[in-house]
């Protein structure tokens, strides 16, 4: 996808996994993770993975975008209750679609949904906002893909039609569509 081209990628076909508890960010660290305690932030993995620290007891995973890799089967079929680590996986590749925007034009289409300022100057890249999007309870990363303005919107699954409504009609007046998720990489 170019620079100037406002796409809208659809890529819940992607792992992603949550893990909760108390010593979610211990757990975390002891299986390779690089983290830290900052709510809101987001770290990238060696293998394009990135973990979102959505609170001091809450981790929010997503897998690369490009590749087949796959780090969190492993975490989550790894798990064991008898390990005593107070934390808990909370499978997400079912209750959460993920869209991403990408493109110039994605701070001001966001805009039109959403309260939070998602210029580039002002939200930095690996930060995050859970919020509101058109109205649905949702959580925006920014995680730049390639160098460009990369927004990954996370909201509840059963809603997946009206949010993909919604930011095609909010694209719209900058020229968007749906995009493959290949061309956010190329």
């Amino acid at each position: 996808m170019t620079p100037s081209r406002l796409g809208i990628a659809d890529l819940s076909e992607r792992p992603r996994l949550g893990f909760k508890g108390r010593e979610t960010l211990p757990a975390m660290l002891k299986r390779g993770i690089v983290v830290e305690n900052r709510p809101n932030r987001a770290f990238r993995q060696a293998d394009g993975t990135i973990c979102m620290v959505l609170a001091a007891t809450e981790v929010f995973l997503l897998s690369a975008v490009e590749g087949s890799e796959d780090m969190l089967s492993p975490l989550e079929n790894g798990w064991r209750i008898e390990d005593g680590e107070h934390t808990y996986p909370t499978p997400r590749r079912h209750s959460h679609l993920w869209f991403a925007v990408q493109g110039a034009a994605a701070p001001e289409m966001l805009a039109k949904l959403c309260a939070v300022d998602f210029r580039t100057h002002r939200f930095a890249d690996l930060s995050i906002a859970q919020t509101l999007v058109a109205r649905l309870n949702s959580v925006v990363l920014r995680a730049d893909i390639v160098g460009r303005p990369t927004y990954h919107v996370l909201t509840d699954s059963a809603s997946s039609a009206y949010m993909l409504s919604c930011l095609l009609d909010s694209a719209g007046e900058f020229g968007g569509s749906v995009a493959d998720a290949g061309s956010l990489v190329t």
